[in-house]
């Protein structure tokens, strides 16, 4: 129960809208690395914004001759372990951890530091680990899919990494076909309105501690929306707590993708919470069970 599934689409190409005050195109470093809570270090990828006239890959954005450092630090913020990072041969852009035995501590504070060998940009960023999630009742192995008696998880209480807790529930499906699709995402992708692929992990986006019934002991008590379900028989349920980065860039983005209750010529930046580029540096904490959805 330790899988995480996460669905999170992120802008990071500059070049799509003004999001900075300039007056012609300026590069920028991407970062985009994501620490959770209970696994070992991650891979962490470096590129560059290109040119809105350039068409956008990973692969020929990517940067080489990063210096990568992952730290932990202690309740004063001062540096308590220092873990480097070393490039990934025959992946440009990708960078791997020296060591592979070390554990990313829940309620933790880590700080990302880059500089270059060929370029001048000096990149840092921290993030607090989310609590770790811990699913905690038993959770039945097969659910009438629009029935009275909806999935139930209870969630342990956790102490809190921001002032409230923010979640996002996926949907794994394992069976993955048309006919297998409930109906109302089986009329969107015939209707053409979705991709059949698109559904195989069906995210909640960012939902509030506060939606949900929060129990005199701190545990919280979820019943799991219909809504949630795309494919019937055997699903993956995975809830994810996410750290205020994580949030502010998916909450920014929400508001930027606003269509119109923008004001004309209004787009506002997006908050990326790295200083010396742009990106995610960013950590999540996850549970996961399965269930059956059986048709009704």
């Amino acid at each position: 129960m330790n899988r995480l599934f996460l669905i999170l689409p992120f802008l990071l190409l500059v070049a799509a809208c003004d999001i900075y005050n300039q007056d012609e195109y300026e590069e920028l470093v991407v970062v985009e690395a994501y620490l959770i809570a209970g696994r070992s270090l991650p891979e962490i990828k470096i590129s560059t914004t290109l040119p809105v006239e350039r068409e956008y890959s990973f692969e020929n954005a990517a940067l080489s001759g990063a210096n990568i450092q992952v730290v932990l630090l202690d309740e004063n913020g001062n540096e308590e372990e220092v873990f480097g990072y070393l490039s990934l041969t025959g992946r440009k852009g990708v960078y791997r951890p020296q060591s592979t035995t070390q554990t990313i501590l829940p309620r933790r504070t880590y700080r990302l530091d880059i500089d270059f060998n060929n370029r001048p940009d000096v990149i840092t960023a921290v993030t607090t680990i989310p609590d770790q999630v811990q699913i905690t009742n038993a959770v039945r192995d097969t659910v009438i899919y629009q029935s009275d008696e909806q999935l139930e998880i209870l969630l342990a209480p956790t102490q809190k990494s921001q002032t409230q807790n923010i979640f996002v529930f996926d949907t794994i499906a394992g069976k993955v076909s048309i006919d297998n699709l409930t109906p109302f995402y089986r009329s969107l992708v015939e209707d053409g309105d979705t991709d059949l692929s698109d559904l195989i992990k069906n995210s909640s986006g960012l939902i509030n501690e506060a939606n949900f019934n929060i129990n005199p002991d701190g545990s919280i008590l979820l019943k799991y929306p219909w809504i949630g379900v795309a494919f019937f028989e055997d699903n993956q349920v995975v809830t994810n707590s996410v750290d205020r980065n994580l949030t502010q860039l998916i909450r920014s983005q929400d508001v930027q993708l606003g269509g119109s209750t923008l004001s004309p010529g209004e787009i506002p930046n997006l908050v990326y919470n790295i200083e010396g580029g742009i990106g995610i540096f960013g950590s999540i904490s996850s549970d996961t069970v399965q269930t059956y959805f059986k048709r009704p």
